[in-house]
């Protein structure tokens, strides 16, 4: 009987779920590939993930070989990662050596109509530090750490506050996914928004903060030193600003970097700020939005400014927010990251290493369990990469001598066809599977492994079909059996990803770059590529450092 190579089966069906999507931005067209076209919109106006970097066009030099052996020597994991698993000491160690200077800026903000109706004042406090910009008085008192790229917010649980932690990066991927959406790739120059509101293009650029092209500002600059941004000669005022003191220049790199997350100023506009000038005495914007459908004018004055000195703004015994923490809206992902957070937070040298795991196949093989066996073997996929012709490693070249002993062994032989039949006849194939579901351990998680990508290719082929079954559902029972292999939650980012599942998609990309062999797996590589391409794409967001 054909017995299927492992390569063949191992990595081919994971690495192509399509993603709904719809044209890409122009832009982005030399860096990042869709697969499909996006469905109707929904009847909550909820954005379909307009934009994807699932399959990178990598440069030449950045490119990963898919089909490089890994190394034999003991990978280490992604030690710059500041994941949503630190606790604050190992957060603040990562952070390095920084200064406990810090900017206190209090502001008046005047919100009016465009008839200069006054609509209301608040007073906001934003607090700049070394390499961060905080909010303390905001509901999660925000941290924006450009030093790691994460936001931090502080949620209060039952058992107490916890402080989420989430990268950047994520939140660039909606915002550009969002406008693509919208915008249909940027075709668009009227945009519908939620509630059936209609708005030109520009101002959907300035809500997300990306725009297709830069657009045409006509900047000018009074007796009084107010520089005014507008569209055109005799238009309105879109951004306007009053210069501050110079001196304050670094600081103000970093409230600019919290302007572009914080505030909907179109990107062309808030590039008029200076580089080396200070924070603003006084600025101006114009937003029309859903909300704001007749327009409105906020107005932002510099209360005061007040140097001196605070630690970064993680409260001592307040501890990393636990997987159940994070909105994701499906039990699965939740699992999913538990299962990575525990890993994390255990000692390296928990992680099952190929000896492991062939300790396992033999165990499995001694009571005659020789599907067993070799889906113990087959997991190392998961941890290392699948098996390549003429691969020499302990487990690659115990999978021909696990077979021909299973040879004859009617549960083996099933194993052997569900295997071969994952792309001709998947209901056979994913029947055999879901009735060895019942296994643990290793062959657990391989078996849970095979049914998420034989699920996900089947729905994708058949839209539609097997609505009763979800690959997340086994992605997150084949990482609870071995919750070290980085794989499982890079297949299983990729998948929610393309299921409008971006943010959680990007903290079990974090999760499969901070385990042990991440960094002998080349898919993994495509992380670091992807946030490269969306800093590329949107560089304030990413503080000044990514913006030079």
């Amino acid at each position: 009987m054909p017995v299927p190579a492992m390569q063949a089966v191992g990595m081919s069906l994971l690495v192509s779920y399509p993603a709904r999507s719809v044209g890409l931005l122009a832009l982005a067209a030399s860096l990042l590939a869709l697969t499909g076209p996006a469905p109707a919109q929904t009847e909550t106006q909820q954005p379909d993930p307009g934009f994807s970097i699932l399959a990178p066009q990598a440069s030449p030099d950045t490119q990963a070989d898919e089909t490089e052996t890994p190394s034999d020597t003991a990978g280490n994991p992604d030690e710059g990662l500041a994941g949503a698993w630190l606790d604050r000491d190992a957060y603040l160690a990562l952070r390095g050596e920084r200064s406990d200077a810090v900017l206190r800026t209090r502001w008046r903000i005047e919100t009016s109509g465009l008839d200069g109706r006054r609509i209301g004042s608040e007073q906001r406090e934003i607090v700049i530090g070394d390499g961060y910009v905080s909010e303390p008085a905001s509901e999660g008192r925000t941290v924006f750490d450009f030093a790691t790229d994460r936001i931090l917010n502080r949620v209060a649980l039952l058992d107490g506050p916890v402080l989420q932690s989430q990268p950047i990066v994520a939140h660039v991927h909606r915002q550009v996914s969002t406008f693509t959406y919208f915008t249909q790739g940027g075709e668009l120059e009227e945009v519908t928004g939620p509630g059936g509101s209609q708005f030109e293009r520009f101002w959907i650029e300035a809500a997300m903060g990306v725009r297709l092209s830069p657009a045409e500002m006509h900047v000018t600059e009074d007796e009084d030193g107010h520089v005014a941004i507008r569209r055109s000669e005799l238009g309105s005022e879109v951004f306007g600003y009053d210069a501050g003191d110079g001196e304050t220049a670094t600081e103000a790199g970093l409230f600019r970097a919290w302007m572009r997350h914080a505030l909907p100023i179109h990107p062309d506009a808030l590039g008029a700020l200076p580089e080396d000038g200070g924070i603003p005495t006084r600025f101006t914007f114009l937003v029309f939005s859903p909300t704001s459908p007749d327009g409105r004018r906020e107005t932002w004055t510099l209360l005061s400014l007040n140097p001196g000195e605070g630690s970064f703004p993680w409260p001592e015994n307040l501890p990393p927010a636990p997987a159940d923490a994070y909105d994701t809206g499906n039990p699965a992902l939740t699992r999913l990251l538990a299962a990575g957070y525990d890993a994390l937070s255990g000692p390296v040298a928990a992680a099952p290493t190929e000896d492991t795991l062939v300790a396992a196949s033999e165990a499995a093989q001694r009571r005659a369990d020789y599907a067993g066996a070799y889906l113990a073997l087959y997991q190392v996929a998961q941890h290392s990469g699948p098996c390549r012709p003429g691969a020499t490693s302990p487990a690659c070249s115990r999978m021909s001598q696990v077979t021909a002993a299973g040879l004859g062994n009617a549960e083996f032989e099933n194993l052997m066809n569900a295997l071969s039949n994952m792309q001709d006849d998947r209901p056979r194939a994913l029947a055999f599977l879901q009735n060895q579901t019942h296994r643990d351990g290793f062959a657990g998680a391989a078996i849970n492994m095979l049914a998420a990508q034989l699920v996900a290719a089947q729905q994708a082929a058949e839209p539609g079909s097997l609505p009763d079954l979800s690959p997340l559902d086994f992605f997150a029972a084949s990482a609870e059996d071995d919750p070290y292999a980085p794989l499982t939650y890079w297949h299983a980012g990729r998948y929610a990803a393309t299921r409008d599942d971006i943010e959680a998609a990007w903290m079990l990309f974090e999760i499969a770059r901070g385990l042990p062999d991440a960094d002998r797996l080349p898919p993994l590589g495509e992380a670091s590529a992807m946030q490269e391409q969306l800093q590329a794409l949107a560089p304030d967001f990413f503080g000044p450092s990514a913006a030079d």
